[in-house]
């Protein structure tokens, strides 16, 4: 028996190939809406596979991001879910008392919490408020979790083999099985999100770590990234998100700006797959979104209301952070006070920024701007990095630069891309002081930088 354990152990190709296949069977079950019962076991074995193999755990929940809105009884299987791997995961550490990892950006989190309590004083429906900071907290808890598995580079490359792959199978289990919005090529797909503009998002923060994938690999492993990459684009192009044309375009430039001379032959196959992507396999639809970019009266014409609605809801919003300033209406409840604003239908405002600065005020939305300005601080380029770290940093701030565009078209607050985004960003800067503190111990021995 211990030589099958050892086996077992070492053999992780096994280990993946039972994941993906959790993944897919997990994700088929969601999709096709079978029995709650035998989801109610799969949680119950997932939560006993968190006390054994923590890792794997942490793995499957990463896996499950690219799908959501699938549910039974109008919640979220997806949801549930990812409270049994987080309720798990925090039984076992907190029962091996092992300690949080470094990490500066833990007191603006607090900050962020403790300056959203007030709101609930102002709050018209407090159980969504409730609801909401619930969500924060689960947010937080992936936050230190993928900053808690996320210790070394290949942590990080391992993380990002599944993020990719896992969606790429979900989304194709989820198109052939007619599930999804878009069930023909000329309409928009959501993938498993349930949202065009939340999904272009997603695949937003992942087009730029495919890039850093294909450019720091070769011979087959690079093929398959930039296969990766290829399918994330048509991905973005079917979409058809404003928002996500938009974050491309602010990812671009990033790339564009450091790797302009560099990279060029990268850049240029990069710029080309984009173009004939472009040209021969996006929708015609897709212009026509592009151009209400430059031109927002030609929808209102043709189609309806996004552009329109996003107008009155932002002048909307500005009134009512303006009414109360502080501490806000209570978290996500502008949609309860937007028609005393002069808005007809009761909705989100459609942007992460003004979401958060009407229903928390102010106590919340200067923690959060600290949260997203100490990340940023994080992706600065230091001359001491290497090559692929370097490369890293670019396309992570990259993807950044991406979810901040993206964030003005969505609510992307409680999105756990954005989460766990924020912790690969944090724990690519600690393991790169780590090792640059290590390589001055190793030359300066008496060192104790």
């Amino acid at each position: 028996m211990s030589d099958i354990l050892n086996v077992w152990k070492k053999n992780n190709l096994v280990v993946n190939a039972l994941i993906f296949l959790l993944v897919l069977l997990i994700t088929d079950l969601l999709v096709l809406k079978l029995r709650a019962g035998l989801i109610v076991l799969i949680g119950l074995l997932l939560l006993l596979a968190a006390f054994v193999k923590p890792r794997v755990v942490f793995l499957l929940l990463i896996s499950s991001f690219s799908v959501d809105n699938y549910g039974l009884a109008d919640v979220s299987s997806v949801k549930v879910l990812a409270i049994i791997l987080l309720a798990g995961l925090s039984s076992r550490l907190l029962i091996t008392r092992e300690t949080l990892p470094q990490d500066n950006a833990y007191k603006y989190f607090m900050l962020f919490f403790i300056g959203s309590i007030p709101s609930f004083a102002f709050a018209i429906n407090l159980s969504t408020s409730l609801m909401m900071y619930i969500t924060y907290i689960s947010l937080f808890i992936l936050y230190i979790f993928s900053r808690y598995f996320l210790k070394t580079d290949k942590d990080i490359n391992t993380a990002l083999n599944y993020l990719f792959f896992s969606t790429i199978a979900i989304f194709a289990i989820i198109q052939f099985t007619s599930q999804s919005t878009g069930k023909i090529a000329d309409e928009r797909i959501s993938g498993g999100i349930g949202d065009p503009n939340e999904f272009a998002s997603f695949i937003m923060v992942l087009i730029p770590l495919a890039f850093y994938r294909v450019i720091n690999s070769s011979g087959t492993s690079r093929l398959l990234y930039l296969g990766c990459l290829v399918s994330f684009l048509l991905m973005l192009g079917y979409s058809g998100s404003r928002g996500g044309i938009l974050g491309f375009l602010g990812a671009a430039g990033v790339l564009i700006f450091y790797y302009g001379v560099s990279r060029v032959k990268q850049i240029v196959l990069f710029m080309l797959v984009v173009v004939a992507i472009l040209q021969f396999s996006v929708p015609d639809d897709f212009w026509f979104r592009v151009s209400t970019i430059i031109h927002p009266a030609e929808e209102r014409q043709i189609h309806g209301t996004a552009i329109s609605y996003r107008e009155h809801a932002y002048a909307a919003a500005a009134k009512m952070f303006l009414d109360n300033p502080i501490a806000g209406v209570g978290l996500y409840n502008f949609q309860f006070n937007s028609r005393k604003y002069g808005i007809s239908r009761a909705l989100l405002v459609h942007n992460t920024y003004l979401e958060i600065l009407t229903g928390g005020g102010l106590l919340s939305f200067i923690p959060f701007a600290l949260i997203l300005v100490n990340i940023w601080r994080k992706l600065k380029l230091l001359r001491k990095y290497d090559n692929a770290t370097r490369d890293l940093f670019i396309c992570l701030k990259a993807s950044f630069v991406s979810i901040l565009i993206t964030s003005f078209f969505f609510s992307g607050d409680h999105k756990k891309i954005l989460l766990f985004l924020l912790a690969l960003i944090s724990s690519s800067y600690y393991i790169s002081m780590n090792k640059t503190s290590s390589r001055t111990r190793n030359i300066f021995p008496g060192s104790t930088t």
